[in-house]
């Protein structure tokens, strides 16, 4: 073979893949993926698992784990101390049996009587440690320090690591012990300086167990918090509740009264006219039915106003259903009524003329540049006089006027007293008219005064609080330009 072969069949020979060779970036990427789908599924069941467990769990938390704690730990004591012969005689046998059980049962009640379980193990501990010194179980009053620690608060439960202290360096410091029972000496006795390090075990028990205790107190707190947050959301949600009940309640009540009011009105008017004059009657009854009608395209509206706003039909142009305003109007399609407004006084003024009271409307200052809710909120008011004006008064002539002069807005609303030929039959009221005009003035700091006039009529002045249109215009970002 040639050089040149030779160069060619080594340029075109693959690479020994060895233990360095890299791995193909899509496998690494496939095994990756593997090693990712391994674990979660893992987690998965181990999570599932836990769940599984729960019942078990929730049983083994209470007084049942305690006591299966305390004897696994009793038998673990006696066992570890019968790889070594015990004493002779049955008398020192019990009693180093015995000082074993001691120092782990009442570990059974460390969740309710910490203080006195850890005197009883670490005592029982000394004496088993003084008199029987082949006998280790200093698992039990560890467990009973560290349910000091986690029951205790932190003064009082500093006891426990020195108890523990003293235990562990007591018969290391008394040298041979008391050796009262016959038993062997350990094969490798404990010296002074594993002494302290079991004494260094005790205290990093004791911190375990006090942070297991401020862990626990921190979180009954935030406990206590979530609890009492969901109790004041609760409480804040009835009151809003209870708020726009109020609301609807006050809404409703302008709607039902002013145009109820108008209908037995002109219900009365008709049932009068109609033996002499039937078609004034007729007249009367096509009124009532106009008024009726209003009256369930503004209760529509107010239901509409409560509810979600529907979407705009499909292919339909922006701002279609709109009146000359840019407001809905029902009869251009666009749904319910808008919003009652001071634009909107002339048509109170002409539903009330046509019951039978005429009413002379002033209107002075931009009023129809107000806030909304201004004009809103006087709106109502005029409503509700012109409604008590046809409930008490009867029909009888109304004078209102509207002004609004350095940030004050002013209603009034003053009828004429009733004639002596044409007295009027008053209709029931529920007394929520003048409180829910006293509310809508006080909304905005105003002040509401209803009383008798002069000349023997009836007379409501509301004041309101308003700000310059300009001014309004600024704060809601509709100003001109």
């Amino acid at each position: 073979m040639t050089e040149t072969e030779m160069a060619s069949a080594g340029k075109g020979a693959a690479p020994p893949r060895g233990a360095d060779s890299p791995v193909p970036p899509v496998r690494a990427g496939r095994r990756a993926q593997e090693d990712g789908g391994r674990q979660g599924a893992w987690t998965q069941a181990w999570a599932g698992a836990w769940a599984h467990c729960a019942p078990l769990r929730r049983r083994l938390s209470g007084r049942t784990g305690d006591v299966l704690l305390a004897a696994g730990l009793t038998v673990l004591a006696v066992l570890l101390r019968l790889e070594h012969p015990l004493p002779a005689g049955v008398g020192a046998s019990v009693l180093v049996v015995g000082l074993l059980v001691g120092a782990s049962v009442p570990l059974a009640w460390g969740r309710t009587r910490p203080g006195p379980v850890l005197a009883v193990s670490v005592a029982c501990y000394l004496l088993g440690e003084l008199l029987d010194p082949a006998g280790d179980n200093a698992q039990s009053p560890l467990l009973a320090c560290y349910l000091v620690a986690r029951r205790t608060p932190a003064p009082r439960s500093l006891l426990a690591p020195a108890a523990m202290t003293v235990a562990f360096l007591a018969p290391e410091r008394i040298g041979d012990r008391l050796h009262l029972l016959p038993s062997p000496a350990p094969e490798v006795p404990l010296a002074f300086t594993d002494m302290v390090v079991a004494a260094g075990i005790s205290t990093a028990v004791w911190l375990l167990g006090a942070s297991r205790r401020r862990l626990y107190a921190d979180a009954e707190r935030l406990r206590d918090l979530a609890a009492r947050l969901r109790a004041e959301q609760q409480v804040s949600a009835r009151r809003a509740v209870t708020a726009e009940r109020t609301r609807i309640a006050r809404e409703l009540h302008d709607l039902v009264a002013h145009h109820i009011s108008a209908i037995a009105l002109q219900a009365r008017a008709a049932g009068v006219v109609l033996p002499d004059d039937p078609h004034a009657a007729g007249q009367g009854v096509t009124a009532i039915g106009e008024a009726a009608d209003i009256a369930l395209e503004e209760m529509r509206g107010l239901v509409c106003l409560l509810a979600d706003p529907p979407p705009p039909a499909y292919g339909a142009a922006p701002g279609a259903g709109a009146d000359a305003h840019g407001e809905l109007s029902p009869e251009l399609g666009g749904g319910p009524l808008p919003e009652p407004s001071l634009r909107h006084l002339d048509r109170l003024a002409a539903e009330s003329t046509a019951v039978g009271c005429p009413v002379d409307l002033t209107v002075t200052g931009a009023v129809a540049s107000l806030a909304p809710a201004v004009q809103m909120s006087a709106y109502r008011v005029v409503q509700e006089a012109l409604s008590n004006v046809r409930k008490h008064a009867g029909a009888v002539r109304v004078r209102v006027e509207v002004t609004w002069r350095d940030g004050l807005l002013k209603v009034t609303v003053a009828n004429a007293a009733p004639t002596a030929a044409d007295p009027p039959r008053p209709l029931p009221g529920s007394g929520l008219g003048l409180i829910g005009m006293r509310e809508r003035t006080a909304l905005f700091g105003g002040t509401l005064r209803a009383g008798p006039d002069e000349g023997g009529g009836w007379c409501v002045v509301a004041t309101f609080r308003a700000a310059a249109p300009d001014a309004a215009r600024e704060r809601t970002g509709t100003g001109s330009g």
